[in-house]
């Protein structure tokens, strides 16, 4: 019993030691920070670093600082080490400095030397990590690629519109270079599309339908090179999207959604006939970039590849009477197969959590 109170005691006693000095450390930066400033004030830029250097470069400690108390400490270290002759180290500083303060070649202090502006200047501090959200419009691209009715509708037309329809998705940035990032999001968008048929002798009749789908685009962005807020950028990837809405299912022919028409009692099946759920995504947009925020407008086009595949499934079937009776769909008015691809513009808002110094 006394053996296991006497390592307790010992245990508790090396935690102590162990994290007494870092936090001692955290609690004196500020007060460093004054005791370095009159030494600097007194032309003694060395004794000036002597009394920073337990509170530079430990991210732990500036941690528990606040944003103003970090790039107090960075500032004066690196205008001691531009007065001591050390400009490699007063430009680690300043990189430093600027993680926390991106803004500061706007917001220059008196006492600033003029080699330490010239040094901000030179440094190009990014957004490493946003977090945000966009929304605006879904224009769907569609094309009909086969249809069959029952009973046949020799002359008849069929035609296959898009309406424009909404997205909200929210996504995340990250900085993968100067000017690349990598963007992934998740949201929800929905397609709407009218289906109509008209032909001589047949009562004309639509269908009117609404798929909503949940989105998850992985992207790579490249930025112009542009010393300015507004930053084009060019944009490629992948775009997967599943639909949320209720899907029959075929065994030999895959899946698909019924549709009523709204004017009469026909009943519409309609299969896709591409890679649904994978995209090829490109596009490009402009980004106005603040200190804590990023606005951005964004243009892009999501193609899916058209399966061979698919459509195969259809080639022994040349009109409605060759479709086994077997099939759940069988008993359908008609059937359509299409592919679905899609423009997006949307708005964008981005908060910027860190930045990263190039």
């Amino acid at each position: 019993m006394i053996l296991k109170k006497v390592i307790i005691t010992v245990g508790l006693l090396s935690l102590m030691i162990h994290f007494t000095p870092a936090l001692a450390q955290e609690i004196e930066c500020d007060e460093r920070y004054q005791q370095a400033l009159i030494q600097y004030n007194f032309g003694l830029a060395d004794s000036a670093l002597s009394v920073l250097e337990p509170c530079l470069l430990n991210q732990r400690i500036h941690k528990e600082l606040t944003k103003g108390g970090s790039v107090n400490i960075y500032r004066l270290a690196a205008l001691s080490s531009i007065m001591i002759g050390n400009p490699e180290d007063a430009e680690k500083y300043i990189r430093e400095l600027l993680k926390y303060q991106p803004d500061y070649a706007e917001n220059w202090r008196e006492g600033d030397l003029m080699e330490f502006r010239y040094m901000i200047e030179g440094v190009s501090p990014q957004p490493s990590l946003r977090l945000g959200f966009r929304t605006g419009v879904y224009i769907p691209v569609l094309k009909l690629r086969k249809n069959y009715t029952d009973p046949e509708k020799p002359g008849a037309q069929f035609s296959l519109d898009g309406r424009i329809g909404g997205q909200l998705v929210g996504l995340g940035e990250l900085a993968i270079s100067k000017n690349m990032t990598l963007e992934a999001g998740l949201g929800v968008l929905q397609v709407f599309f009218d289906y109509q048929v008209q032909g001589s002798g047949f009562e004309n009749y639509q269908y009117e339908q609404t798929i909503t789908y949940l989105e998850i685009p992985i992207l790579v962005k490249y930025y112009v090179p542009l010393n300015s807020v507004l930053r084009p950028y060019l944009q490629t990837g992948l775009s997967g999207k599943f639909s949320l809405y209720l899907r029959e299912n075929s065994e030999e022919f895959g899946k698909y959604w019924l549709t009523e028409s709204s004017d009469e009692d026909y009943i519409l099946a309609t299969f896709i006939t591409d890679l649904e759920n994978l995209g090829i995504a490109v596009g490009a947009g402009i980004t106005y970039d603040l200190k804590n925020f990023s606005m951005r407008l964004d243009v892009r086009y999501d193609h899916h590849p058209y399966s061979k595949g698919k459509l195969a499934k259809f080639d022994e079937i040349h009109g409605y009477e060759d479709i086994p009776s077997s099939e759940p769909f069988g008993y359908t008015n008609d059937i359509n197969l299409i592919t679905l691809s899609d423009l997006q513009i949307s708005f964008g808002l981005a908060y910027n959590l860190k930045y990263k110094v190039f």
